[in-house]
């Protein structure tokens, strides 16, 4: 009972804690008629234990019949930081927004390693944050941000998120390490003796590109389904097709004889492969066998579908 309490509790806190507090704001003049009202905010965020500072602004322009009224012509509130944003993403309706982020979950971890997090956005305000290590690290790696991998979209109606991750690498152990006794019985099982295992990157400025795959979010249950895909390919670039929020594309670039690179390498045997998200099955679609010609199969696989 008491349990049921302090999660109701917690839900009507979480609740109360995304409201957004105004804490300054300027008008001024772009013309005759017209104003920019601009209105900061403050947001108290969780899981970072930090506040979110934002801004929204309105063009707004004076009627005529009398000084007292104005009708809105615009506002955005899409404002952010764009020195630590990785990569966005806009939903089709214009509701929503994805930020992938990379920084210091609190200010107060000066000698922490700055960590990834997914930031999601309404008009109004941050209505989610996720901790990619702390909440997906079971799941998967670190989220790719590269311009031959990455793929970061939100899809049509904004409720579900498509990325590229790096797949998860069981932690080792030595083969000599003494037990201590303090080992957590709940944790992972772990490998011994891989902690110098060489695994094979994709070279040409790709060293940390080792062996991606599709990653999607669900927003509102807050779980992550990895898609199952081939082992022997590295998977990237994947693509909601339209309107549609359990069907993709994605691109899987052979991993055999060697990886060799890709960023100059483009006459590389791949598939085009298409995905449901409720059946986790992947098919085959084309094989390509020059990427200078990927994006035009996309395309026209994409219409297909749709």
């Amino acid at each position: 009972m008491m349990a049921a309490i302090q999660e109701k509790a917690r839900q009507l806190y979480r609740e109360i804690a995304q409201i957004p507090v105004a804490t300054g704001g300027r008008i001024f003049r772009s013309g005759d008629e017209l104003y920019e009202i601009e209105i900061k905010w403050s947001q108290k965020d969780l899981e970072r234990g930090n506040k979110v500072s934002f801004a929204k602004s309105y063009l707004v322009r004076r009627v005529p019949a009398g000084l007292k009224k104005l009708s809105l012509l615009s506002s955005n509130s899409f404002q952010h930081d764009a020195t630590s944003v990785l990569l966005e993403s806009y939903s089709t309706c214009g509701k929503f927004r994805a930020v992938l982020m990379k920084g210091k979950l609190s200010k107060m971890e000066s000698g922490a390693e700055p960590q990834q997090f997914i930031e999601i956005w309404d008009s109004n305000s941050l209505i989610k944050c996720f901790i990619v290590k702390e909440q997906f690290g079971k799941k998967h790696g670190k989220i790719n941000d590269n311009d031959q991998f990455s793929s970061f979209q939100l899809s049509s109606d904004g409720s579900k998120l498509l990325y590229v991750a790096e797949k998860k690498v069981p932690d080792s152990i030595p083969y000599f390490k003494k037990n201590n006794g303090d080992e957590d019985k709940g944790s992972e099982p772990k490998e011994m003796g891989t902690e110098y295992v060489y695994r094979q990157s994709w070279g040409e400025l790709l060293t940390t590109v080792i062996n991606p795959i599709i990653v999607v979010l669900d927003i509102k249950t807050e779980e992550c389904t990895v898609i199952d895909s081939p082992s022997n390919y590295s998977c990237g670039r994947a693509r909601w097709v339209p309107d549609s929020t359990k069907e993709l594309v994605y691109v899987g670039y052979n991993n055999e004889p060697l990886k060799l690179g890709l960023l100059y390498f483009l006459n590389r045997k791949s598939t085009l492969f298409c995905a449901n998200v409720d059946t986790n099955v992947s098919s085959k679609i084309i094989i390509i066998n020059d990427m200078t010609h990927l994006h035009c199969h996309m395309t026209s696989i994409i219409l297909i579908i749709m």
